[in-house]
């Protein structure tokens, strides 16, 4: 007898109210790459750092655009359903995933405030960073002109304080800003949340099972579907300037 359910998880990242300006406006992107690292299921967890009775199902570096059609079987491969020892009972689903994520608008977006009607994610350049990408991926939030050639473009998770660029050269910032990544919202329990000058480029969410999944005779299938069409968030950040993030995507996972 096969053995179903179905994890609908709300987002695979959730960015807070800081970052989500008044006035934000959200679009479709048709490309949108997260790099998966590891996947394992729990009998139980507490915390980021709690995954009891682990059992990795999927790990090492896989890029997957889960905007593009069909992404769900690439997706799900990632993932040996057969390494579940029969019987055990899994309550959790802890996902390590890179800060990297690589994005492409698929329209224009309106700033939301009648400011800047002209989003559109960018080629990213090392002068989007204050001259180094690199370095600064992870404290700087750049600031993008509307109106420029639509390309795929970077975006990180930052850390807890981080450095908003006001133009885009980023030699006119405001420092020491704040953001926080939720805890406890749709069915994610908990999730990394990165400490000031943190270089560390794993971001960790545990996911609560709708229902508790027992281990039968016959491995399950792993399906994975993706849904982006209010993936990216855009608001005005001066004239003529947008800031650019990543919104959450649906997430739909089946075992059956």
């Amino acid at each position: 007898m096969k053995n179903i359910f179905n994890i609908i998880i709300l987002s695979l990242i959730l960015w807070v109210g800081s970052i989500q300006i008044s006035f934000a406006a959200s679009g479709p992107a048709d490309i949108y790459k997260v790099t998966m690292r590891k996947v394992e299921l729990c009998t139980a967890s507490t915390g980021v750092t709690s995954c009891e009775n682990a059992v990795v199902i999927g790990s090492g570096d896989r890029t997957i655009d889960i905007a593009a059609v069909g992404e769900g079987a690439v997706a799900a491969a990632y993932g040996d359903p057969a390494l579940l020892p029969l019987g055990t009972t899994y309550t959790h689903m802890r996902v390590t995933i890179d800060r990297k994520f690589s994005v492409r608008s698929k329209t224009a977006i309106s700033g939301g405030d009648g400011n800047t009607d002209e989003c559109v994610t960018i080629a990213t350049t090392d002068d989007m960073y204050a001259g180094d990408q690199d370095a600064n991926k992870y404290t700087h939030k750049p600031a993008v002109a509307e109106g420029g050639t639509r390309a795929e473009m970077n975006m990180y998770l930052i850390n807890d304080q981080f450095t908003r660029c006001n133009n885009a050269d980023c030699d006119d910032v405001d420092a020491d800003q704040s953001q926080e990544y939720d805890q406890g919202v749709g069915t994610s329990k908990h999730q990394t949340q990165h400490a000031d000058g943190s270089s560390d480029d794993d971001h960790i969410l545990i996911y609560e099972l709708t229902s508790p999944y027992t281990v039968a005779l016959i491995a399950p299938t792993i399906d994975i579907s993706f849904g982006t069409s209010e993936a990216i968030s855009v608001n005005n950040n001066g004239s003529n300037l947008c800031q650019i993030w990543a919104e959450e995507p649906v997430v739909t996972i089946t075992l059956k």
